[in-house]
């Protein structure tokens, strides 16, 4: 879900260089003559996205254009595409990704907040291991993914429990790997998000924080971003791409066991696995888009949670060197006129 990242600057830098020659346009298929677009996506798990993919909304609102859906590993990978000019759309790009392609001159702006985590992912300890808060990991261990969004959410708990960030030490790990030590008992802690976080909880764990414990300082979303050049010149096509994502989120309110299935479907999980994670996002239909906890609207997009979010990622990067400095005005990235557009029109 764009949560993990990793350094940008070669690969970007050298997308950069060519979206300079492919001016950031999309190509036109010679038999369709219609322009190609292409969405990129990671596999997102339970996400009103998933419905709109199965059910093939970004092509039944983007008529006039060929859309092509493309996978994406990793949100550098997504960030150099869009620097090149080659990929219009990325979707479920975390915020810290999204901030650290921004830091690096990728021109993206923010045009829909997909969900915000709540309770999907966090720090879950071992019964019975001693660990009842953050204090009682002061000289001990956590398991996490170095350079994804978990970082960011502990170091921000910490320095809110005014403990000092040399004081625990970090052991990188995937989740997968995550979850097989933790069955050999040889951790006690990580910070992970589902389903390995799910797993870890039914398997003698508890959670003693979650993402929306420092929701307000350090917000975790799945964001939606176009790339800003080619947006300028195809603003219907944007509109429409906002329709299709509405249209799955109405789709999940209104046919919500149905949704489930497609969910489940497209990301490869069960049923049962969708609506626990689904349960742990705060998810978001057009309306909710332009409030102060989306990309807000006018003046507020300043304040808004989204642009707070990508704001407090680009410092986070920055204090810990993994980018050289960090945009002053966030919310120049973050762009909710064509929400405001769809919710006008629906």
């Amino acid at each position: 879900m764009g949560r993990t990242l990793t350094k940008l600057i070669g690969a970007v830098g050298a997308a950069a260089l060519l979206g300079a020659f492919l001016g950031g346009c999309g190509t036109t298929t010679a038999a369709s003559h219609k322009q190609t677009v292409v969405i990129g996506y990671e596999n997102n798990g339970a996400d009103p996205e998933m419905v709109a993919i199965a059910r093939g909304y970004f092509a039944k609102y983007m008529k006039d254009a060929h859309v092509e859906l493309r996978l994406f590993s990793s949100g550098p990978a997504a960030a150099a595409a869009l620097a090149s000019g080659s990929l219009q759309f990325m979707t479920g790009l975390g915020n810290p990704p999204a901030a650290a392609a921004i830091s690096q001159g990728v021109p993206l702006q923010v045009v829909w907040a997909q969900e915000l985590y709540t309770t999907d992912e966090g720090l879950v300890v071992r019964k019975g291991s001693g660990i009842h808060s953050l204090q009682d990991l002061v000289h001990k261990q956590i398991a996490l993914v170095v350079g994804s969004t978990s970082p960011f959410e502990v170091a921000t708990a910490m320095k809110n429990a005014g403990i000092p960030a040399a004081s625990i030490t970090f052991v990188n790990m995937s989740p997968p790997a995550m979850v097989a030590a933790w069955e050999r008992g040889q951790i006690n802690a990580a910070y992970v998000w589902d389903p390995a976080f799910d797993t870890m909880l039914q398997h003698g764990g508890e959670a003693i924080m979650y993402d929306q414990n420092v929701e307000r300082q350090a917000p975790i979303f799945n964001l939606s971003v176009v790339n800003t050049d080619w947006a300028k010149s195809h603003e219907d096509l944007v509109r429409e791409f906002i329709q299709a994502q509405q249209a799955g989120v109405a789709y999940y309110e209104s046919h919500p066991q149905q949704a489930l299935q497609d969910m489940a479907k497209e990301a490869g999980i069960s049923v049962a696995l969708a609506r626990t994670e689904i349960e742990g996002f705060k998810l978001y239909n057009v309306q909710d888009q332009l409030g102060a906890d989306g990309l807000g609207t006018g003046s507020g997009v300043q304040r808004s949670l989204v642009t707070v979010s990508l704001a407090s990622s680009a410092q986070y990067l920055q204090s810990s060197h993994q980018v050289s400095g960090a945009p002053q005005d966030m919310a120049q990235h973050v762009d909710p006129s064509y929400a405001q557009y769809v919710a006008a029109h629906q």
